[in-house]
């Protein structure tokens, strides 16, 4: 029936049939138990301010609605589909209006109040049970019958009540009653459940939304993965890579280029921020840095025709990072390098047991600046020096004390872990970045160690 009503449902009819399954069933429990408390506290405080007016007739009603009560919250623990569950509900319905018409037996005097008390009865099942417009015409009719078998049964063996009455017409009264109740009641329902099909689909576009971009999103870590340079090991030295993304898609990116035997160009950045914008100027980053290594340019410059194309091609999307570039030249044993705002790089030099900081030189990239200096230093390495680049994420590790792992920590690990081949160093920091954060990380971390053979 709600395939027919509502055709555009039908992508989703069995998850929704389900869920509502589902919703009826916790609906007829919550039914039954404000049955029962309703029930009880009325009569409870029928008799604590009406003592005289207490029929001991009503105790069988009471136990029939506790065993009812019981034998409904059975069955509907048992069932599995959404017709069966209305089937249960509508029982239970038929047994309130039994025990509701044989109170109004017992307590004839209260005839008059008679269509407002099936009219209060038909709102209560109609909005606690989320039925259909349809299902709710076999439950007014529950409640019509109920109300003349009530009428009926006093005409014929209470007469006198339906005399003090006086009104011929309370039947025909009573019945349009009811009926507008459920007019009013089937208008309701028909706009909540069509409300409710509403969100449902929606909410099964977006589930499908994300999980088409969670597919995106994974394929795009994968693409951005295949940015970051792998581990190898040369005859001249050993580079060991460790990129862990906090996001699907990082803003964090390196590469490195052999220019020639004796020649490697690294690069390592940092983009402020995280998620796909970050991750899209990192391949345009890769597309460049591919360009002007080929082009054999020296840090310095390369780094400041990077930071031209970054203002140039990015202006207005506040994208800012943080960049180091690095050359190594294996033949004159020399290290040139030019830091635009990245953290203190490292070279553990093993002759002296000495920390040498390759400091920033000047602001992130991606700030316009009227100057043509090109910012550039060297420096010399020895062999069995280790080289240490990194992104922000290591250092700015952080503890639940919101503590930072700090400059001073990494120093000290490094001159603690020197001696630890590229591959080993690099995973003993992880490891202790785990155990300092307790393994929740805030940023990507990525890691170049470099040890000179």
């Amino acid at each position: 029936m709600i395939k027919k009503m509502y055709p555009v449902l039908e992508p989703y009819l069995d998850s929704f049939l389900k869920d509502q399954t589902i919703l009826i069933k916790s609906r007829i429990q919550l039914f039954t138990l404000l049955t029962i408390i309703l029930f009880f506290i009325g009569n409870l405080l029928s008799y604590i301010f009406y003592p005289y007016d207490f029929r001991t007739d009503e105790i069988p009603i009471m136990a029939v609605v506790l065993i009812s009560s019981g034998i409904v919250l059975f069955l509907n623990k048992k069932t599995k589909t959404m017709r069966s569950a209305k089937l249960i509900a509508m029982l239970f319905t038929v047994f309130l209006l039994i025990n509701i018409t044989k109170l109004h037996i017992i307590y004839s005097n209260y005839i008059e109040i008679g269509p407002a008390l099936y009219m209060f009865m038909l709102f209560f099942v109609s909005f606690t049970i989320p039925w259909t417009a349809l299902d709710l015409i076999p439950i007014t009719f529950m409640h019509m019958a109920a109300y003349s078998i009530l009428l009926f049964h006093l005409e014929k063996y209470m007469p006198e009540v339906m005399r003090a009455v006086k009104s011929p017409q309370m039947l025909f009264d009573g019945i349009i009653f009811i009926f507008l109740g459920f007019i009013f009641c089937a208008v309701i329902r028909k706009k909540e459940l069509t409300r409710e099909i509403q969100n449902y689909i929606l909410l099964k576009e977006n589930e499908l939304q994300n999980i088409q971009m969670q597919k995106e999103l994974e394929l795009a870590d994968r693409v951005h993965s295949t940015l970051i340079p792998k581990s190898i090991s040369m005859d001249k030295a050993d580079i060991a890579v460790t990129y862990i993304p906090m996001n699907y898609v990082g803003g964090d990116y390196a590469k490195f280029h052999f220019i020639d035997n004796d020649k490697i160009i690294f690069i390592i950045c940092d983009v402020t921020g995280h998620g796909v914008s970050a991750a899209l100027l990192v391949n345009r980053l890769h597309t460049e840095f591919e360009r002007l290594a080929q082009e054999h340019k020296d840090p310095g410059i390369l780094l400041k025709e990077m930071n031209d194309f970054i203002v140039k091609s990015f202006e207005g999307t506040d994208m800012f990072l943080s960049a180091f570039c690095c050359l190594l030249d294996f033949g004159k044993k020399t290290l040139s390098y030019s830091n635009y705002g990245h953290p203190p790089q490292y070279i553990y030099r093993i002759s002296d047991s000495d920390i040498t900081r390759l400091e920033p030189q000047a602001t992130l990239m991606g700030i316009m600046i009227e100057e043509e200096k090109i910012h550039e230093l060297k420096t010399g390495f020895e062999q069995k020096d280790k080289i240490l680049l990194f992104t922000d994420g290591v250092n700015e590790a952080m503890n639940k004390d919101k503590e930072e792992f700090g400059i001073r920590r990494l120093e000290e690990f490094i001159g603690d872990n020197h001696q630890a081949d590229a591959l080993s160093f690099n995973q003993k920091l992880i490891n202790r970045l785990k155990d300092f954060s307790g393994g929740d990380f805030q940023d990507d971390i990525l890691l170049i160690s470099i040890d000179i053979k």
